[in-house]
């Protein structure tokens, strides 16, 4: 097969809380129509260890696994995927799991045996660090995996979340696959003034492919991140859904959401710390962020619970609970 008409492999490695499951659950409903009308390969996301969520799981798994036979069954079931759906037409296969913008070396080169049968390409995107440091906590005190129990500081300090954090590092291990790289600030306003859908297919260099519209994994009050991360810190057993379902009701209430935590002097810390990173991002990959901060934010970072938001929070479960079918009267 010539270079020119070499199949491409597509692939979306997030980051986190940048749209990635709203888009996962799209594809993967989509999946059946997107190979018929547009050649577009979304492999199986059934497999484990998670077989219920709409992303390549199990190629993440096998990618920052050390076991080689394990990634060598993987890069093989894809590949008989391929094949399959090649002789149905499919010009692109497309991959997509947020793990894969971990800052593990072994993830990229998980791929570099697939270079021989297509051109790769990476589509990321990305949040400036203090904002997506932000988001990451909310997100990982959720995850019953993770239950993150550090403090938000300790969190954002530790060295594991500031590898994460330098893109370029992360990026140029992609480039180096070889790989071409396709990078878009998520909070920009490329993505912003078309939606992150016309984005993607932008991206992709396809026509618009009509995902089913789903807004998932939306980030609940920080507030409430901070009552999981101390429930996580005393491992308390919670149901996360009520919890969940009475902060948003807050939030249809017209009580003003909190998003923002870090504090003016440690979000300029941090964005200091990577100024170096981000020149570097822009004049290799063409990103460039915002410099404005968070309107009405103190210069303390805000880690203690409050307690008019919890109080609120109480009497909404406590409501809740007394409407439920078979509640005493």
């Amino acid at each position: 097969m010539s270079q020119a008409t070499r199949p491409r492999l597509v692939l979306h490695i997030g980051t986190h809380k940048t749209g990635t499951t709203s888009l996962q659950h799209g594809l993967a409903t989509a999946r059946e129509r997107l190979l018929q009308d547009h050649g577009l390969f979304y492999p199986d996301t059934s497999r484990p260890p998670l077989p219920a969520q709409p992303k390549h799981c199990s190629v993440f798994r096998a990618a920052i696994s050390d076991d080689a036979q394990l990634q060598d069954r993987e890069r093989s079931t894809l590949m008989r995927e391929w094949q399959a759906a090649a002789a149905l037409g499919a010009h692109t296969m497309l991959i997509s799991e947020e793990g894969l913008s971990e800052p593990v070396p072994r993830i990229p080169a998980f791929f570099a045996p697939l270079a021989d049968s297509f051109d790769i390409e990476v589509l990321c995107y990305l949040r400036r660090q203090d904002l997506f440091a932000e988001s990451l906590f909310n997100q990982f005190t959720r995850e019953v995996l993770r239950r993150e129990a550090r403090p938000m500081l300790g969190f954002v300090r530790a060295e594991a979340t500031r590898a994460r954090l330098d893109y370029h590092a992360m990026l140029s291990r992609w480039a180096a696959l070889p790989a071409r790289v396709r990078v878009s600030d998520f909070d920009g306003p490329a993505v912003r003034e078309i939606g992150l859908l016309a984005s993607f297919e932008q991206c992709l260099g396809l026509p618009a492919l009509d995902l089913p519209g789903e807004q998932a994994n939306v980030s609940p009050d920080m507030r409430l991140a901070l009552l999981l991360n101390r429930m996580n810190r005393m491992q308390l057993d919670y149901a996360l859904p009520p919890l969940m379902r009475a902060a948003e009701a807050l939030a249809r209430d017209g009580l003003p959401a909190r998003r923002h935590l870090l504090g003016r002097h440690e979000r300029q810390q941090l964005l200091a710390d990577f100024a170096g990173c981000n020149q570097r991002l822009a004049e290799d990959f063409g990103v460039r962020f915002g410099d404005s901060l968070p309107a009405g934010e103190g210069e303390e970072a805000t880690e203690d619970l409050e307690l008019p938001f919890l109080l609120r929070l109480l009497e909404q479960l406590s409501q809740r609970a007394a409407h439920k079918p078979g509640a005493a009267a």
